[in-house]
């Protein structure tokens, strides 16, 4: 497994654990507002680090860290991610994995052997937005509706997040996103800050937190998830 950074704990990236933070590198996205970069392109200027990096803070700190969070760049994209969840599964912690949703086979293996205890998967946009917001001339949407599938079926924990941007996202983008994840148990409205480690260096509109709070409000009335949740630093 190609291990690009470790952040020994966090509180925020795993909801009510305490977790490790894993990074892998490379993405098979390139959205033009994503704040890692560097990771995504240039992986290979970062040191790899060993998976015993990981396993032996696991085992110093076993009865503190609850869990393991796997993020990127894109994890599914690395083909030790399985036998690395295996490893960490045995240790006795939980494992919540971030994705971009584009390699459901993996997700579903991962799933089907109970490597994972929660999953996040990024919600872009709307499908006929979804090229575009990732960066690619073209994209295999039906990648994406699969995991959604994967995920909406499975018995593990999990949320579909998006990051708003009023240049990609109008209100009724955001409703129809909704309607794609029926079902879910959460969908965290992200709010976009632009940033100088963006891919492309462009503004794209922030929504305020009076406006994300009256979008969770929309989606509410319809009934289409079960807890909304609003993320930002506002």
């Amino acid at each position: 497994m190609l291990i690009k950074g470790f952040q020994k704990t966090t509180l925020l990236d795993y909801p009510d654990q305490v977790a490790s933070l894993v990074f892998t590198g490379g993405c098979n996205f390139r959205c033009p507002y994503c704040h890692n970069g560097e990771l995504v392109l240039h992986q290979h200027q970062y040191p790899t680090l060993m998976e015993d990096v990981v396993i032996d803070h696991l085992r110093k700190r076993k009865g503190i860290i609850d869990g393991v969070v796997i993020s990127g760049g894109e994890p599914t994209l690395n083909k030790g991610l399985l036998s690395f969840l295996e490893r960490i599964k045995a240790e006795g912690v939980l494992v919540k994995l971030d994705t971009n949703g584009y390699k459901p086979n993996v997700i579903a293996e991962a799933i089907d052997k109970q490597l994972i205890d929660y999953i996040a998967m990024d919600l872009k946009g709307t499908y006929s937005k979804y090229a575009e917001i990732t960066g690619l001339d073209r994209i295999n949407l039906e990648e994406i509706k699969e995991s959604i599938h994967v995920i909406l079926n499975s018995q593990i924990q999990h949320e579909f997040r998006s990051t708003l941007m009023k240049h990609f996202h109008s209100s009724d983008d955001v409703l129809e996103m909704a309607s794609y994840i029926k079902g879910a148990q959460r969908f965290v409205l992200q709010q976009y800050m632009e940033s100088d480690d963006q891919l492309v260096k462009q503004n794209f509109g922030a929504y305020t937190r009076d406006e994300l709070l009256e979008l969770k409000k929309m989606i509410d009335s319809m009934n289409y998830v079960k807890l909304i949740q609003i993320r930002g630093q506002y």
